[in-house]
């Protein structure tokens, strides 16, 4: 089979779907290669949409439509795309009289008055030749680019096709005037894109109504035909949810993807019902995974709204209760101007207030304190009655709630507003129930299908311990003898619990010092393979902060950072000084905060760490960030929102990382207990690190063997720079164009590798250096060969996830690597294997040997004999044994949590592959249990569905009565004639009548309406 095979069976889905399939051969108008419409179909639309424009007219409309001006394709196809959308105002002459006629290319009411046509291998001229596999003519406009690679041979891929597109758009760009996206696919991807994107940005199409979804990969792209390429799905898509998005003197083109597209339109369809005669005014909840792109679900729903007829020209309020999010929404609507027009924000109450006594037709963005009561008023004015007022409420808060409360201030001064609240975060964590506001969930995209999609990526969870130590035996004596000049015996206790508390463990300098010397080596070591990354340092408060960042600046090679912190009136006057080599105190202002937001979100930008205590850890979005450094106890939603700081997707980057150093594996069970839903999750591969080091080193010597001894150098970084750059010159002069160039490639190739597996421990860590001299003369000589390795360096990607999450701190002990236990994926985490999964009698002897062990490398030296009036030293030793614990505890609740996930997996997909429905699980259970080797598990699911079949048929209300003996017997009879069909006899035939028929009767015992 061949590529064209999949390229015909794509034109037959097309053609299922309504479209005309031309040829290209058939193009008989066409006057030039180089001509991309089909004017004659576009001119046979416009005459038969607007008769009254008269023929003779046709040509220069057409025209007006086709020629779009523009320095760059980007910059036309932006033009072109709103005047598709938007249509233009034509004008003509009739008998010496102006005309003026408002006219689209498409009839976007009507999708079936429109003209589509598949068209596959048009040759088109341009810079060079190119013969795109498939092309999509709407009203003659070539809209939908398909390039397929052969399902059916293993080397063409999607990275391909996508390759071949961005040549397309360098030696055709006439084509890509008129493009709305693209599709790429090789039999089990199909993806979509914009056609100027990076490839992190395509995504692939799995649902054909939004509440189905489709994971497996051989159906993709007739789910992507039916889902988004059926006629009224092609055009909604096209005209609502693609838009060009600002940023600064940019543009960027953003399509929706599939969670977006449907969550906007079913939210809009119940907003239509919520604001109707007989409407309840709660349009419903969307929950929608941090990170997923809320925002931009937001914007496509309030056009969608915005452009309503049946609305009549609403009001749309949006709601957050933070500043940060106000300016985070505010920040992303306004870069979308020509997509949605112009929004207000409202800068304070009666700024709102004045706002929403409008005529409407407006979009305005608010805090929910700005409905706040006036000291004059016992409570807030009615603003409008209006019933076409929608306020769609971002990250539903516990301020939603209470009769006093801001919600209920704006639901008194909307009284006939509809609402409908967006959130990453479930409002049950909150104690609240969000569906009493707002209405049911109207639709889900929870945290494993996010991750599985592409839409955020994989979390790695990596916990580490610093081991603390208390050496003073006198501190009892010490502390006490400080303490009592002048105090009570209250105070003495106060000031013990105080100072004995996990903030004063954690803050202490010599930890601190240690802490920051694992940072900066876990960071720089990481960003060898990802330099635009970032990190994330939560401490736990904002003088532990400053100490921390006192210390890291003490390290050698620290990368540019900055603290992130309001100020207070009690702060030290010294947190207000600039800091050496930077522009900022370590207080920042409203607009340096701004700036250091835009610098975090830019890869290229010196600045590479962050610390905060409670700053930028929701509301702020930062792609590049990628490492998540914990040592501040955090739970519930500041919990996932601070690892969502991570999950973004940036070019190159496949993960983030959560570097735990205080233990929080229990809260993050809690927190993600109601955060997914049951999904899949590819199963990893252990490692066997023993012989991976051995790989590792046979892999150095080999490279080593073709390096002359003067030009060795495990040091060189600590050479002078012109010392530096004579020894790279030297070696790329070696290998560039020698006969020995290939085998240098090849060897460097292979160490890569081999280091990505081994870079987390111990034994590496002097050849570090060493490693990325090779990997640097490697790039040399790639750059001046001209050399394309596209290919090659996605290769290596995929196959160093390990230095793409977890390039691990050296010195401190790492839980999951002395363990020999492989770092769990927490992506994946759900309430199915969360619950209570820290009290399960599971025991792992690795883990608890391994625990033993680590207790007795970080005993403490505590004195022996201790007397009752040492209690400082007991409730040091305590806090200290409690941190230790937390830290080793979180590492085994994790390991469990996923160990237990992966199970369920198991048994989830082994149903689904048996094709078992919810109701046949227990009796497909009931008859597994007898363990009968001559029984398959195919063939225990087709006895259950003709068991259940046949029982079926039998029903009747109340046959399960004590009164209805002969349903029930003939109930039996049809299960008894079903196991002798199949050949069931004896004791087995008895036990399974007497056991499906009792489950039967527990299950269908209201039957019809248990059907």
């Amino acid at each position: 089979m061949y590529e064209s095979d999949f390229e015909e069976t794509t034109i037959e889905r097309l053609k299922l779907q309504g479209y005309t399939y031309i040829p290209a051969y058939e193009w008989m108008a066409r006057e030039s290669l180089r001509d991309v419409v089909m004017e004659e179909r576009l001119k046979a639309f416009l005459h038969h949409k607007y008769p009254s424009i008269p023929s003779s007219e046709l040509p220069r409309l057409v025209s007006l439509f086709t020629t779009v001006d523009g320095l760059s394709v980007e910059k036309r196809n932006e033009r072109f795309h709103d005047r598709l959308v938007k249509g233009m105002t034509f004008s003509y002459d009739e008998v010496g009289e102006t005309k003026l006629i408002d006219v689209l290319p498409i009839d976007w009411d009507t999708p079936t008055n429109n003209d589509f046509v598949v068209m596959n291998q048009l040759a088109i001229d341009g810079h060079f030749s190119r013969r795109p596999d498939v092309n999509i003519f709407v009203n003659g406009l070539p809209l939908v680019v398909f390039e397929l690679k052969s399902p059916y041979r293993e080397d063409p891929s999607v990275h391909g096709a996508h390759l071949q597109l961005q040549h397309y758009v360098k030696d055709i760009p006439q084509l890509f005037n008129y493009n709305a996206f693209v599709v790429i696919a090789d039999g089990v991807r199909t993806m979509h894109g914009m056609p100027f994107a990076k490839m992190e940005y395509f995504a692939e199409w799995k649902s054909k109504d939004g509440h189905h979804i489709e994971n497996n990969p051989v159906h993709s792209m007739k789910t992507l035909i039916e889902g988004l390429m059926n006629k009224e799905c092609l055009l909604k898509y096209i005209q609502r949810f693609i838009f060009f998005k600002k940023d600064k003197e940019k543009s960027s083109k953003i399509g929706a993807k599939y969670h977006q597209f449907f969550g906007a339109n079913i939210a809009y369809q119940e907003a239509l019902r919520a604001v109707g005669i007989d409407g309840d005014h709660k349009i419903g909840t969307i929950f929608h995974s941090t990170g997923s792109g809320k925002s931009f679900t937001m914007l496509f729903l309030a056009n969608l709204l915005r452009k309503s007829k049946d609305l009549e020209n609403p009001t749309i309020v949006l709601q957050v209760d933070r500043t940060d999010l106000d300016e985070q929404l505010y920040k992303t609507f306004t870069s979308a101007y020509s997509f949605i027009g112009n929004v207000e924000q409202a800068g304070n109450a009666d700024d709102l207030r004045t706002l929403l006594q409008n005529e409407g037709g407006q979009i305005i963005l608010s805090t929910i304190e700005k409905f706040r009561i006036k000291d004059t008023e016992e409570e807030h004015p009615v603003l409008s009655n209006r019933g076409n007022i929608i306020v769609i409420a971002d990250e539903a808060h516990r301020t939603q709630y209470g009769a006093k409360g801001f919600a209920s201030n704006l639901r008194h001064a909307l009284p006939n507003a509809s609402h409908v609240a967006f959130t990453g975060t479930p409002i049950t964590m909150m104690g609240r129930d969000t569906t009493e506001q707002f209405g049911p969930i109207i639709h889900t995209y929870d945290m494993v299908q996010s991750v599985e999609d592409g839409a955020t990526v994989k979390l790695m969870y990596d916990p580490k311990l610093i081991p603390l130590d208390l050496t003073n035996v006198n501190i009892d004596t010490d502390f006490a003898e400080i303490v009592e000049q002048g105090s009570s015996d209250d105070a003495l206790e106060k000031y013990k619990r105080e100072y004995a508390a996990l903030k004063k463990v954690v803050g202490t300098p010599k930890r601190l010092h240690k802490l920051a010397e694992e940072i900066v080596t876990h960071f720089n070591e990481s960003i060898i393979e990802q330099p635009f990354a970032k990190g994330l340092i939560v401490s736990m408060s904002r003088e532990i902060c400053v100490a921390l960042y006192n210390e890291l600046k003490k390290i050698p090679n620290c990368p540019s950072m900055e603290i992130i912190m309001t100020g207070r009136t009690t702060d030290p006057i010294e947190w207000k000084d600039v800091q050496e080599g930077s522009k900022y105190s370590h207080i920042k202002n409203d607009a340096e905060k701004k700036l250091l937001k835009e610098r975090l979100a830019d890869g290229e930008d010196p600045l590479k760490i962050c610390l905060v205590v409670d700053m930028f850890l929701t509301g702020s979005d930062f792609p590049p960030m990628t490492f998540l450094y914990v040592d501040k106890p955090m739970k519930g939603h500041t919990l996932i929102q601070a690892i969502a700081r991570v999950n973004r997707v940036f070019p190159e980057k496949e993960g983030g990382q959560i570097v735990d150093f205080i233990g929080i594996a229990e809260q993050l069970k809690e927190a993600t207990k109601q955060y997914t839903n049951l999904g899949s999750v590819p199963k990893g591969t252990q490692l066997d690190v023993s012989e991976a080091l051995i790989l590792f080193l046979q892999s150095l010597e080999g490279i080593r063997a073709l390096i002359p001894e003067q030009f060795r150098s495990k040091s060189w970084r600590s050479l002078g720079k012109v010392e530096q750059e004579d020894l790279l010159a030297n070696l790329v002069a070696l290998f560039l164009g020698s006969d020995i160039e290939k085998d240098y490639l090849e060897a460097q190739l292979i160490l890569s590798k081999a280091y990505k597996l081994v870079s987390n421990q111990m034994e590496v860590r002097p050849v570090v250096d060493e490693v990325l001299l090779y990997e640097v003369v490697k790039t040399q000589i790639r750059k001046v060969g001209m050399k394309d390795f596209e290919s090659e360096q996605e290769l290596e990607r995929k196959l160093t996830k390990l230095v793409d999450t977890s390039l691990e701190v050296k010195g401190t002990i790492d839980i999951f690597s002395i363990a020999g236990i492989e770092k769990p994926d927490i992506s994946i985490l759900d309430e199915e294997f969360i619950l209570d999964v820290k009290d399960k009698p599971h025991v792992d002897l690795r883990l608890k040997l391994f625990k033993q062990l680590l207790e007795n490398q970080v005993k403490l030296t505590f004195p022996k004999n201790k007397k009752q009036s040492q209690q400082m030293s007991e409730l040091l030793e305590k806090t200290i044994r409690d941190y230790h614990d937390r830290v080793i505890t979180a590492a085994d609740v994790v390991r469990l949590m996923v160990e237990m996930r992966n199970e369920i997996l198991k048994e989830v997909q082994k149903r689904k592959d048996l094709g078992l429905s919810e109701e046949e699980i227990s009796f497909y259970e009931i008859i597994a249990s007898l363990e009968e080797q001559s029984f398959t598990n195919k063939f225990i699911a087709d006895l259950v569905h003709k068991v259940l079949k046949e029982m079926k048929k039998e029903f009747k209300a109340g046959w399960t009565e004590s009164h209805r003996t002969d349903i029930l017997a003939k109930v039996k009879l049809a299960v008894i004639r079903v196991l002798n069909r199949e050949k069931v006899t004896g004791e087995t035939l008895k036990f399974l009548t007497n056991a499906l028929v009792d489950e039967a009767k527990d299950k269908y015992k209201g039957w019809p309406m248990d059907a």
